[in-house]
């Protein structure tokens, strides 16, 4: 509330109160909420366009009519070239594979070289991501089907294969005994400051399982289809439960859109229901 002098006289004006602001934001939020509905209505019909062109290979052969649209293919698995990092020299027998690292520094510098006084940290230089060349059934998968594979379950080396590269694997007790590749050095317990251990991640299927894969044919070859995520599963399903399981039948809502109608809404509720609260006691007067 403020005063304003008219005519020599004070008059008592009413400024812009919260319930203004409140009611203000409340309305941005419904607003955001039907942007919301919209655009997800909007996807959900794109999406539903794109599904009903899909079309059903299964185990089925080779037809040059489908070229140019999206296929559901079931087979085995056939990793015709592994994964290899020359870096470590190292062979993964799986389409696709990540290596992550960890470096190693002291906790205090001039500390001891004792497991107490060692920390491992994730290091992006020691980064890496390896593709081989793999079938499914009479189609082959390119290259940017492979790099969209989804990793998930953790490599498991052959020790002869380990060593020799010269590596070895490591135990870390303080990791819930998680398991990484490290050199012979290390496998010894003689560290030094800045050395790394590996761990690599790969698809879940293996060679020889049966699969079922949602691509874009071109002739006899599968690549990737943006919004297929995972373009890969486990055995041999049909179009309706393909579809489900890599994400392709629904159109998705924008979580930040979510998120933001909320807040916007539940910001407003709260100021006005404060409003009342100081009516009620007075104090907004």
């Amino acid at each position: 509330m403020i005063w304003k002098e008219r005519g020599g006289k004070m008059k008592k004006t009413q400024k812009p109160g919260k319930k203004t602001s409140a009611v203000i934001v409340i309305l941005l939020g419904l607003l955001c909420a039907v942007s919301t509905v919209k655009s997800c209505a909007a996807k959900r019909a794109a999406v539903q366009d794109k599904v009903d062109d899909v079309v059903y290979v299964g185990q089925g052969s080779y037809d040059p009519a489908n070229d140019g649209k999206i296929v559901i293919v079931c087979g085995k698995l056939k990793v015709l070239e592994p994964a290899y990092d020359d870096e470590l020299g190292l062979t993964i027998y799986a389409p696709r594979a990540m290596r992550s690292a960890k470096k190693m520094k002291l906790k205090e510098w001039n500390g001891p070289m004792t497991e107490e006084n060692m920390e491992w940290d994730s290091d992006l230089g020691g980064l890496g991501i390896f593709l081989g060349k793999a079938d499914v059934g009479i189609y082959h998968l390119s290259d940017e089907f492979l790099e969209n594979l989804m990793l998930g379950r953790e490599y498991e080396f052959d020790e002869e294969m380990l060593e020799e590269a010269g590596l070895t694997i490591l135990t870390d007790r303080k990791y819930r005994g998680e398991k990484f590749i490290g050199t012979q050095r290390m496998g010894r317990g003689v560290f030094e400051e800045g050395d790394r251990r590996y761990q690599y991640s790969v698809p879940h299927q293996s060679d020889g399982d049966m699969v079922t894969v949602i691509g874009l044919q071109e002739q006899g070859t599968l690549t990737h289809v943006k919004g297929a995520t995972p373009n890969m599963l486990s055995g041999e399903l049909d179009k309706k439960t393909a579809l489900k399981k890599s994400g392709m039948s629904s159109g998705g809502i924008s979580i930040f859109r979510v998120v933001v109608t909320i807040l916007l809404l539940l910001t407003g509720i709260r100021m006005l229901m404060k409003k009342r609260d100081q009516k009620e006691d007075g104090s907004g007067l």
